[in-house]
């Protein structure tokens, strides 16, 4: 469908929707998910939403159709849309006893962001992100939905969630990532494309998944999966810093009245209660009725830690799945942002590392889980966890998504590691997904270290040979296995011909020892 570029007519409501919430009776109000400015998802079935009376008739009215529907006892009333064909600008109004009109409201694709903080940094900080604040106006068929911090005991029907045209004074402020993943994509399939941004920096993938789930996984029943026993943890820790954040806030007090600079905020403070589900049940549960288009995922490096990350293969595609569950899509699709390298360079290939642990959870889960997607971002990485430069990822992102969820034939992801032949005191790897061949970008190759049978792994030279890499050492004459980018922060430099770089990967499948080295291994040198 191409997208004719008229002028946008906002229409006002009768009845605004914050307005009807505020008045003494049981007014009609839809779900604050329903706003003005907002996408609703194109296809067969488009649910709407919200509250009225117990018993009121209720009547929906969009794009030439109409619903009626009756609250329940509750009051919570429910219709559906069908065959939705993108497009717009149009009106969405709910009748009762009031009358709600939503205006400017287009239909189209809806993508959910969602992760930690690389997924919420700012547009604004990111590399080249002031430009595209300037210019996010242009952007006119894409729009933002913002779902605010929300933590909470039990599933929500509702959190306060804001769309928005791609105004500067709210894209400066958007997630980074999210915003050049959609504005890309919108380019692409030239329909409405609404971007819901659902994240929450520092936060575990335990917080972003449903109770029941969690009490019944294979992994540890402990303090990151018990949300009794986290919330004892937490106020452990909060109760022994109490004194501590007293003083803080008397002595700020002090300071503010003399007109002096405030003291620095007490380290280690724990700020909102964000253990096991709590997001979940405050920020995902309200938006599940919502038909999305797929889901975007970038969280990982809260768990990426020696003896914490060895669940999180078990984690991942359990809350894919509680997901879709949860989205009544089985075939939803995902599209998973591999963890960039991040904190200190180490020397040692033999060094445990739970970056590499993490990814590797990640890869095996979109390898083995149907329409899902890996976009590697191991190449943008920096020492502080928050690398500034987002639009590679969004980019790849949307490549995914072509891919994954509109079948189209795009270079989408980079050289995959496909298998390993040894002999005559070298190791051949194999790739799949070369699309151009393959490069080394910036020198010589790096990142790949080779072991024997004693499993101690060392530097290696790497050189490529076709569509292979030829991988050695004077250290190892008769090689058994492979890494490459196995660390924290590793330094790599594999791509293919189109520019996306390879994803990291180990050949062995040997058991790991404190978090991330071979069992039985010592340091070696490089």
């Amino acid at each position: 469908m191409m997208l004719k570029r008229v002028p946008i007519v906002v229409v006002v409501g009768v009845v605004a929707a914050l307005a009807a919430a505020k008045t003494s009776r049981a007014d009609v109000r839809p779900n604050p998910l329903f706003a003005d400015h907002m996408v609703l998802q194109r296809g067969d079935v488009t649910p709407v939403w919200g509250t009225a009376a117990p018993g009121e008739r209720v009547t929906v009215t969009f794009a030439g159709q109409t619903r009626e529907t009756t609250a329940g006892a509750d009051g919570a009333w429910r219709i559906e849309l069908r065959d939705l064909v993108a497009g717009g600008p149009h009106t969405l109004s709910m009748a009762g006893t009031n009358v709600v009109t939503l205006s400017d409201v287009f239909v189209g694709d809806v993508w959910l962001c969602a992760g930690q903080s690389n997924m919420e940094w700012a547009l604004a900080r990111c590399t080249g992100g002031e430009e595209a604040v300037d210019r996010s106006p242009e952007q006119r068929f894409v729009r933002l939905c913002t779902i605010p911090h929300a933590c909470a005991d039990e599933p929500q029907s509702e959190v306060a969630a804001r769309w928005s045209l791609p105004d500067p004074k709210v894209t400066r402020f958007f997630s980074g990532v999210a915003w050049w993943f959609a504005t890309k994509l919108q380019r692409e399939i030239d329909v409405p494309v609404g971007v819901i941004n659902c994240s929450y920096g520092g936060t575990t993938i335990q917080a972003w998944m449903p109770g029941d789930v969690l009490a019944r996984g294979p992994w540890p029943k402990d303090a990151s999966t018990d949300v009794s026993l986290s919330r004892a943890d937490y106020d452990k820790r909060r109760a022994a810093l109490q004194p501590v954040m007293d003083r803080y806030l008397a002595e700020k007090a002090e300071a503010v009245r003399n007109g002096r600079s405030p003291p620095p905020h007490p380290a280690g403070w724990p700020g909102d209660f964000r253990g096991p589900t709590r997001l979940w049940n405050g920020m995902i549960a309200p938006l599940a009725p919502l038909r999305i288009r797929g889901v975007a995922w970038y969280q990982g490096e809260s768990n990426a830690y020696v003896r914490v990350a060895d669940t999180y293969g078990d984690l991942l595609p359990a809350m894919i799945a509680s997901w879709r569950d949860g989205f009544g899509s089985p075939e939803l699709p995902f599209l998973v942002f591999q963890i960039s390298r991040c904190r200190a360079r180490k020397a040692d290939p033999n060094a445990p590392s739970g970056m590499a642990q993490l990814r590797e959870a990640q890869d095996r889960t979109v390898r083995s889980t149907p329409r899902t997607a890996l976009v590697v971002t191991l190449d943008l990485g920096v020492e502080d966890v928050h690398y500034p430069d987002k639009e590679p990822a969004g980019e790849r992102a949307a490549k995914a998504a072509l891919a994954l969820a509109y079948g189209r034939d795009v270079a989408a992801s980079g050289p995959r590691y496909q298998g390993l032949e040894c002999g005559a005191g070298r190791a051949v790897v194999r790739f799949d997904r070369a699309i151009g061949g393959l490069e080394s970008r910036g020198g010589p190759l790096q990142g790949f270290a080779i072991a024997g049978s004693d499993r101690r792994f060392f530097v290696a030279d790497a050189s490529i040979a076709g569509d292979t890499v030829v991988v050695t050492s004077p250290n190892v004459p008769e090689p058994v296995a492979v890494r490459y980018g196995w660390a924290d922060m590793p330094d790599v430099n594999l791509f293919d011909g189109t520019g996306l770089p390879a994803a990291p990967f180990r050949s062995d499948d040997w058991p790991l020892a404190a978090g991330g080295a071979a069992a039985g291994t010592g340091p070696s040198a490089p």
